[in-house]
């Protein structure tokens, strides 16, 4: 399935600040880790997670009345707004606003689970077991898990689709 797989722009852009970080394995994957490596102020504390950029000392608020899992995806949640966007979001337009919160999305699923650390695993025919896996090896949710092997599966069946696509066109009809 791996195989078919083509990652984004943004994937590639998150897999090229890996390793330009030097986080090429998924132990590397955790909020001191990159925090360290990018160069970002963590902080702890009983409110919603964000982000500060102040003075060009980045800082990422954490809620640490989430798991341990949660901290995680809040941090690169935060993280992406620190490192891919700018403004203020109490006051932009609504629009630039839920495109910001989308590529946040997708960057927390991406820099959680970066193909190139998943693409040799063997992972599980049972999906649940697959699930499992990936969870407990990049230390996320099982929700979140299982957000991005669904998006595996369906773009490795996409990628398969418009090549079988490809072949019919190139067949001379009967």
């Amino acid at each position: 399935m791996l195989q078919y797989y083509q990652p984004t722009p943004l994937e590639q852009w998150i897999e090229a600040l890996w390793l330009r970080a030097g986080i090429l394995r998924p132990d590397q994957l955790t909020i001191e880790e990159v925090s360290e490596r990018l160069d970002v102020w963590v902080h702890y504390m009983n409110e919603s997670s964000k982000a500060l950029e102040w003075m060009g000392i980045r800082s990422v608020l954490i809620d640490l009345r989430l798991t341990a899992e949660r901290q995680w995806e809040d941090y690169l949640h935060e993280l992406c707004h620190i490192l891919r966007h700018a403004g203020n979001q109490t006051v932009m337009p609504r629009a630039f606003l839920e495109h910001q919160e989308a590529e946040a999305k997708r960057f927390v699923l991406y820099a959680s689970m970066p193909f190139s650390m998943i693409k040799n695993m063997k992972l599980p025919a049972a999906r649940g077991e697959a699930v499992q896996q990936l969870a407990s090896r990049f230390g996320v949710t099982c929700e979140l898990a299982d957000v991005r092997l669904d998006q595996f599966q369906r773009r490795a069946f996409e990628a398969v689709l418009w090549e079988e696509i490809g072949k019919m066109k190139r067949e001379p009809p009967l």
